[in-house]
């Protein structure tokens, strides 16, 4: 456990002087030790008092913003304008989420009186959290991200593993929640933060008995060993883990033609921007017969438009690069892709055109590629797309560009309800919007459980239960 590591700086590609080591054994003793009457304490506080808790780790992130962002753009190769956007939605999901559990209604209450007896259902926080810090999102999915915040609101405590790639980010995110934990003087494992470069922390507390809940953003071999372990454990927990998805899009007959250069267009950018490093990037765009070469014209020479930027890390970028050769080496696929001439870890933009044929029989083809790359596919007919919709699996989202946004077509409307968590008409799926209203979630293996939010208000459910006190008068 002594050996050290490092981050990468991806934007010097270059491995950073800096060593981190692992948290040492010692800390797990302590943590057990507090943890059952610390959570006792932290489940038993006031939503007024878990606000304010919020909103000082979030005047401590402001006070600090400038560290932040430094360490940030070091460790990731993200832009300092990405950074703004990730820094502005942390601290609206924060004061969010604290704005909501104080008008929360907590407690829901019937009077039985010819039974002589009155119900008092009050929810209440599950138990100890662990929440893994994602990749791609240093801040909004990582230490203080929605996770954590959603768990800290519920009156969980949280033990938060950094991700390894972004040590740095994830520390001097913890020392702004530590600070607000001992300003309020609440108990130190209110929240816990650990580092390693190993499974051993990830593994250790995700079969701990005190830890009733997980919290994941990755990739889907991560969140179903995760789910694996958490089943395998003599009282299993639930596992919230958000993982793989294609996110299609299906341009329909519909569309007028001269729109069609402007959707290409926003496709591009939504493909390419920080590398397609997003889980909702596009990954398979089914066009409409009719539009198709219009279309793929229009796309590549708006995909021709994009420099390469750094993806995050060394592994990201070798599982790109070999995801890509893996889908062009398909017999029958015609590949186009960026002439850009680079060295590091700089993500290129990959297209590969299958007909559907032989989408229906290369199931490699509708796996995520973690990129800036996409499937293109023309159809004739909705009704062509029955069988391929039967071979998808869950999807976070599905976009569609038709000009009758009230009545789709029965067989996509069927595919939406059974596998999609959000649908986009006439408009890309990247950007998601941190509302109540907001869906972050669908069938597996896009997460773990379609019934809950990943992003929103509602995500505090995922940490919460309920428990009916029965009264006799």
């Amino acid at each position: 456990m002594s050996k050290g590591f490092r981050t990468f700086q991806a934007s010097q590609n270059t491995w950073d002087t800096h060593l981190y080591f692992p948290t040492p054994a010692s800390f797990l003793p302590e943590w057990e030790n507090n943890i059952r009457s610390d959570q006792s304490h932290f489940r038993n506080t006031t939503p007024q008092l878990r606000a304010e808790l919020l909103l000082r780790c979030a005047s401590f992130l402001e006070s600090d913003k400038t560290d932040l962002e430094k360490i940030y753009c070091q460790e990731s190769g993200l832009s300092s304008a990405r950074f703004e956007t990730e820094f502005a939605r942390l601290l609206h999901t924060i004061s969010l989420f604290a704005a909501h559990i104080q008008k929360y209604a907590w407690e829901k209450q019937n009077e039985l009186p010819t039974e002589n007896k009155t119900l008092v259902k009050k929810r209440t926080a599950l138990g100890p959290v662990l929440v893994l810090g994602s990749s791609n999102f240093p801040l909004a999915y990582s230490t203080m991200g929605g996770d954590t915040v959603a768990a800290l609101a519920a009156g969980c405590c949280v033990v938060v593993k950094a991700h390894p790639m972004h040590v740095g980010t994830s520390l001097a995110v913890a020392r702004c929640i530590e600070r607000a934990v001992q300003e309020l003087q609440l108990p130190r494992t209110v929240f816990s933060h650990i580092i390693d470069n190993t499974f051993h922390w990830a593994t250790t507390f995700a079969q701990h008995p005190q830890i009733k809940a997980i919290g994941f953003t990755g990739s889907i071999k991560g969140g179903r060993a995760l789910m694996d372990l958490a089943a395998q454990r003599p009282s299993p927990i639930p596992v919230f883990a958000e993982m793989g998805s294609l996110n299609p899009v299906v341009i329909c007959s519909d569309i007028d033609t001269d729109q069609i250069e402007t959707i290409a267009q926003q496709l591009a950018r939504s493909i390419c921007t920080d590398a397609g490093q997003f889980c909702t990037k596009p990954g398979l765009l089914l066009v409409a017969q009719q539009h198709f070469e219009i279309f793929k014209i229009a796309l590549l020479n708006a995909l021709a438009t994009h420099v390469a930027v750094p993806m995050l890390h060394p592994d990201i970028f070798q599982k790109y690069e070999a995801r890509k050769r893996q889908v062009f080496q398909i017999k029958g696929i015609t590949k186009q892709q960026s002439e850009q001439n680079t060295t590091g870890v700089l993500g290129r933009w990959g297209l590969a055109q299958a007909k559907l044929e032989l989408l229906l029989k290369e199931p490699t083809l509708l796996e995520e590629v973690f990129g800036p790359f996409a499937v293109i596919c023309g159809f004739e007919s909705e009704a062509e797309l029955q069988a391929l919709f039967d071979q998808i699996d869950g999807q976070l989202t599905t976009s569609v560009f038709t000009t009758n946004t009230t009545s789709l077509d029965p067989i996509l409307a069927e595919f939406i309800n059974d596998k999609v968590g959000r649908v986009i008409l006439n408009g890309v799926p990247t950007g998601v919007s941190v509302v109540e209203a907001m869906q972050h979630g669908g069938a597996y293996p896009a997460s773990s459980d379609a019934r809950f939010t990943a992003v929103g208000p509602d995500s505090i459910l995922r940490f919460t239960k309920e428990v009916s006190w029965q009264f006799h008068h």
